[in-house]
């Protein structure tokens, strides 16, 4: 009797350790996420975008037999969020290749460890023969931890990791054994000028998916979720092919950014299925050639819905690129389409040609900014950069459009700095987005105020 309670007990034990999960439960849907900004928001509202990112950095599993090189990729502005911080260090600990970059500079106490921890083993290598200098050590091992003696000359396990490291510039370095980094752009990664303002996230596997892309308005920062309305779109594509594709295209631009690789001329831009993807500095960017310019310029105001509706929600929109995309809007208002606007951070003269429109009665107007503590500084505001379409877009006479992305309406946004945008042709899409503009407008001011 002793005997058999004794291997039921191990039978026990061994079925526990054979069934433990092996993936998480956790499944990133394919759609838009918001915040609402604080004085509205909770605590849940107002992290919901930072903390969706961090949620699918969290469930990012380390190597397996399924997927043997995971990988992270992040792009953003600013960084301070110290949960940010934790979740990337601890995905690197548990194996994940975790390639972070920001712009030079931030100055915050979580992206200095971030950067410490995931350089903690990297080497110098000035004439890139794949060793480390005389005298170089690295300061850690992986991610951080007890560095345990000499090191192997090519840590690699990607070999094309080996090409995605610069061996040229002055702040060259080389991927150590854990296949992670965390590097500060001094201005455009790709461009002469201007800053890495890219934010992008991007995820060869969380939870039970594959090849997972977020593009958002949003850094990983306290102040943009707590003071700004923005917005994140997740990526998981039609099929296991275009999710891959649409990984693959973040992934070479992202090595692109690390390698300090300029942009030239042309415009970076990627189909993959329902999604436009594009990536800047194009270094003469201007009128003649400006994407966002061309994307106004095949709205028809006469659609399968009656008057098509357009719906813009833009953060900084100034100078002259902005006059011209101001004027672009009045124009298809005059055509018959309807076009409402909501603005925050606006130059003099674009804010007096949107109100003179405004006050004919030629398109709606909102003011999403407030100042909420009376020192003089509007805090809150509409931190987004979309534009919505609904009716006649190029052939479509029924088309369903958000464009959204990184960039400002401002001269220089897609000339000098690092700025990705995304267009998605898809009614769900549209759906989500039009709602959240639709939040966004009822936390807004209507001008010309009808009191």
């Amino acid at each position: 009797m002793l005997t058999r309670l004794t291997a039921v007990l191990a039978a026990l034990l061994t079925t526990t350790v054979v069934w433990a999960p092996s993936a998480s439960a956790y499944e990133p849907r394919e759609d838009g996420t918001y915040n609402v900004p604080r004085h509205w928001g909770t605590s849940t509202q107002i992290y919901r975008i930072v903390r969706t990112v961090e949620t699918a950095i969290t469930e990012t599993p380390g190597p397996s037999a399924e997927e043997p090189n995971p990988v992270i990729l992040i792009s953003s502005f600013l960084f301070d969020r110290d949960q940010s911080a934790d979740a990337l260090i601890a995905a690197c600990r548990r194996g994940v290749s975790v390639r972070v970059i920001m712009d030079a500079d931030i100055d915050a106490q979580a992206a200095e460890r971030v950067m410490k921890v995931l350089n903690g083993d990297n080497i110098n290598d000035a004439n890139g023969n794949g060793t480390q200098d005389p005298g170089e050590e690295p300061s850690t091992g992986a991610c951080g931890g007890d560095f345990a003696g000499a090191r192997d000359a090519d840590p690699l396990t990607d070999a094309q990791a080996v090409e995605s490291m610069s061996t040229t510039t002055e702040d060259s370095f080389t991927w150590g054994g854990d296949r992670s980094y965390a590097k500060m752009c001094n201005g455009s990664c790709r461009g002469a000028g201007g800053n890495m303002h890219s934010k992008f996230y991007a995820f060869s596997r969380t939870g039970t998916a594959d090849n997972v892309v977020m593009v958002s308005s949003s850094n990983l920062n306290y102040g943009g979720a707590a003071l700004g309305w923005n917005d994140l779109y997740t990526m998981r594509g039609d099929s296991p092919v275009e999710a891959a594709d649409n990984f693959a295209v973040y992934n070479q631009i992202h090595r692109e950014m690390t390698d300090d690789d300029r942009a030239d001329d042309q415009l970076r831009e990627h189909k993959v299925g329902d999604y436009t993807h594009r990536f800047f500095p194009m270094r003469n960017a201007d009128r003649s050639n400006d994407p966002t310019l061309a994307d106004l310029n095949k709205i028809g105001c006469r659609s399968a819905f009656g008057r098509t509706q357009v719906h813009v929600s833009q953060f900084y929109w100034a100078k002259t690129r902005g006059m011209y995309l101001a004027a672009k809007l009045i124009d298809l208002a005059r055509a018959g389409c309807g076009v409402h606007v909501i603005h925050a951070a606006v130059g003099v003269d674009v804010v007096k040609r949107l109100r003179d429109a405004a006050r004919r009665h030629e398109i709606t107007l909102y003011d999403s900014r407030w100042d909420f503590n009376h020192d003089g500084n509007k805090e809150i505001r509409a931190h987004s950069k979309y534009v919505l379409v609904k009716g006649k877009f190029g052939t479509d006479s029924a088309a369903r459009m958000v464009m959204t992305g990184t960039a400002n309406w401002v001269d220089g946004s897609l000339s000098r700095g690092d700025e990705n945008t995304l267009n998605i042709k898809k009614a769900a899409a549209y759906q989500d987005y039009i709602e959240n503009w639709n939040d966004v407008r009822q936390h807004s001011r209507k001008f010309p105020n009808r009191s």
